[in-house]
């Protein structure tokens, strides 16, 4: 017998109350923060959805409605770990004047800041199991690129260019790709006696603005 349709109606309906924005953001960061803690542990490639749902306490299907990919999450922690980065740059190129020692601020910070946070380089540079095309699909957007415009800006200044000017563009990528270089070598190859961190650094700033 199904029942008076009009009784029904009254009926409080079961299951759990639907979560309000603030409580479903907030819960996305604490399945952020384990799933950090895990990738960082054990590999982004060695995480499967069902293990992190079972560190949160979710079947794996209430955790994808939070997350419909595990690759949504990772993208969010680099995010976050880019606006770590980002923020020591920030810091550092706000205690300094001038365009030429701003870019030297912004390279050392950036640079220390992935030698001190070596699993978070590996995370954000070193992830098995990403292809080229989530790596772009996450470069490309806004957030990412306007992170770096502090070399773009310093660098035009230090050259007396236009922020448009082709010089300036090759110039900041030949030093984000110095410092990248830098990063790598130090992270990967810690067993060897390399030049100094800064000097390398120096070195990078000025083969970039032509000094």
């Amino acid at each position: 017998m199904i029942g008076d349709p009009e009784k029904q109606k009254s009926m409080p309906k079961r299951g759990r109350p639907a979560l309000s924005e603030d409580e479903f953001s907030g819960r996305r960061a604490e399945i952020a923060a384990v799933a950090l803690q895990l990738f960082k542990e054990e590999g982004f490639a060695s995480v499967s959805m069902r293990r992190l749902g079972k560190e949160v306490g979710l079947t794996p299907m209430a955790l994808y409605r939070y997350f419909p990919s595990k690759l949504e999450i990772l993208s969010i922690l680099w995010s976050y770990i880019l606006g770590e980065a980002f923020n020591d740059v920030a810091i550092a190129v706000y205690l300094v004047q001038g365009p030429e020692d701003k870019l030297r601020s912004a390279s050392n910070a950036y640079v220390g800041y992935w030698f001190r946070s070596v699993e978070h380089y590996q995370l954000v540079f070193m992830n098995s199991g990403i292809t080229n095309t989530d790596v772009t699909s996450f470069v490309s957007q806004g957030s990412v690129v306007d992170a770096y415009e502090v070399f773009f800006e310093n660098m035009a200044q230090a050259l007396k260019l236009p922020r448009s000017h082709e010089q300036v563009k090759t110039s900041t990528d030949s030093l984000v790709c110095h410092l990248h270089g830098i990063m790598h070598s130090l992270i990967t190859m810690q067993g060897y006696d390399w030049t100094a961190r800064e000097s390398l650094v120096e070195l990078a700033v000025a083969n970039a603005i032509g000094h």
